[in-house]
């Protein structure tokens, strides 16, 4: 049995896909102007240490060259006090440290190296540390220390006259507390891009919802269109290009509703006007004298062929109908009233046996006429289809088809079955399926394929679907409508313990 579809939302929509590449695309520029930002900091960082180390050193070269000793008045002939001296006049940094080193004696000030570089480590006591500056052959460098990263310069000192000691002076410059700085600056970047990244997630939606609210109007108005209604439009709001494909589109439906109601008014004139020659054709015969066993025979034929033309333009005029928003008008109708009637129709047909199966209990909203017009036709076709004296069952059931409940009406036939491959056009207007049933050498189906269309046609109307299927067991083919009724489950009648499909 063909179950009911409903339309799939994608898992990508229009609207996820835009606030998707803009935070994207923003997210790449917060990560991008922060990785930037920090990277230019830093380099400031190392570029300013390395100033403040060369202007120490052309300082303490200055100093040397025209310092005098302020206790001899006389120039400096000590490395010792010349670097006592000057390590005494400045007033470095809060990063900044000066260390002097000469062959008896490390100089430094102690609230100048705290200052620098906190609690903890201590450069002027790391000997091997200064070893290594003073007797290696660079003049400056970047070390890694446990205070962090420090860039140094050196500068040999060589007083003039015999055995005068010689003497170092090094200037550092610790990074790290400017390092620190720069990673609080970046930190704070961090969360500022974070609070941005939210404030553009927030506009972002509302401004997709904004741009993409013209395409959701435009799918809502294509899944509300059907065959019987094109009525619906898409609101056109401002003069862009969104409001151009509305435009096109509705004047594409306006075509479409145009093309629609010609071929409906088509059918349906021709309908009318091939039902009064055929009238008057068959009123005519009714009044020609029968002279001969042949006249009879051929005025018999083609009375006959006359009322089967007949049958074809009602069924047509009923396909017309059908096209039209109040071909059904759907009332609270109780469903096992509605069987009973339905029983007392089918009675007609008495060349086979009739049981109604199952009933059940509760009121739908439905057109009971149209319902019980295409079970009537399934009847017939049941009747017609199946040998003579066979059961045919018929029953109502409610069902649940994608969570949905759907009332199913339903006939059971005893005839030769039906094909997988013919079921799919089986309720296709002028499709004929001619297997023959064994039991009766008949054809099953005859005619000129009207009667399982308009039983579609009908189920169509209620939104419902029609459908056949083959029985678990047994001879014959289950033929059937499924109408949506949406309210709560009444409690069934089941009159036999088989089950409906």
């Amino acid at each position: 049995m063909p179950q009911s579809t409903t339309p799939t939302s994608r898992q990508g929509s229009a609207r996820w896909r835009v606030i998707g590449w803009v935070m994207l695309t923003t997210a790449i520029a917060v990560v991008s102007i922060i990785v930037a930002v920090r990277q230019v900091l830093l380099k400031e960082v190392n570029t300013e240490a390395n100033a403040q180390i060369v202007q120490e050193l052309a300082e303490f070269r200055t100093f040397a060259d025209n310092g005098v000793n302020p206790k001899t008045t006389r120039p400096f002939d000590s490395a010792e006090d010349l670097l006592t001296t000057y390590i005494a006049r400045q007033y470095s940094g809060y990063s900044e440290q000066l260390i002097g080193v000469t062959d008896n004696r490390i100089i430094f000030f102690k609230e100048q190296a705290d200052h620098a570089t906190g609690q903890g480590y201590r450069l002027y006591q790391d000997e091997q540390f200064i070893t290594d500056i003073t007797q290696g052959d660079k003049v400056s460098g970047v070390e890694h220390t446990p205070a962090g990263t420090i860039h140094w310069g050196r500068v040999d000192i060589n007083p003039t006259g015999t055995g005068k000691e010689s003497g170092y002076l090094i200037v550092v410059e610790y990074t790290q507390p400017d390092v620190d700085h720069v990673n609080h600056t970046v930190n704070l970047m961090a969360g500022i891009g974070a609070a941005a990244l939210a404030l553009a997630f927030a506009m972002s939606w509302l401004v997709a919802g904004q741009i993409t609210k013209p395409m959701r109007e435009l799918r809502k108005v294509a899944a509300d269109i059907t065959e019987k209604d094109i009525t619906a439009r898409v609101p056109v709001r401002g003069n862009d290009d969104i409001a151009a494909m509305s435009r096109t589109f509705n004047q594409m439906l306006d075509r479409l509703e145009e093309s629609s109601a010609t071929q409906r008014q088509f059918l349906d004139d021709v309908s009318h006007e091939l039902r009064t020659p055929i009238t008057i054709v068959r009123g005519h015969l009714e009044l020609m004298e029968r002279s001969s066993s042949e006249q009879e025979a051929t005025l018999a034929l083609v009375d006959d062929e006359l009322e089967r033309m007949g049958r074809i333009v009602a069924d047509l005029l009923l396909l017309a109908k059908s096209e039209r928003p109040d071909f059904v008008r759907p009332t609270p109708t109780d469903v096992a009233d509605l069987m009973i009637v339905l029983d007392s129709k089918v009675q007609v047909f008495t060349r086979n046996r009739w049981v109604i199966n199952e009933i059940a209990d509760g009121t739908v909203a439905l057109d009971g006429q149209r319902v019980t017009q295409a079970m009537v036709q399934l009847c017939a076709n049941a009747s017609q289809y199946s040998p003579a004296g066979s059961l045919i069952t018929l029953g109502s059931a409610y069902r649940d088809i994608d969570g949905e409940r759907h009332i199913d009406f339903w006939v059971r036939d005893a005839g030769p079955g039906v094909k997988p491959e013919d079921a799919e056009h089986l309720f296709d207007r002028f499709h004929r399926n001619n297997a023959k049933n064994p039991a009766t050498a008949q054809e099953h189906s005859v005619g000129v394929g009207l009667g399982l269309s308009i039983v579609r046609a009908i189920a169509e109307s209620h939104r419902g679907t029609a459908w056949v299927r083959q029985p678990d067991s047994g001879p014959g083919a289950i033929f059937g409508i499924s109408i949506p009724s949406p309210v709560p489950l009444p409690v069934q009648n089941n009159q036999t313990p088989e089950r409906t499909p």
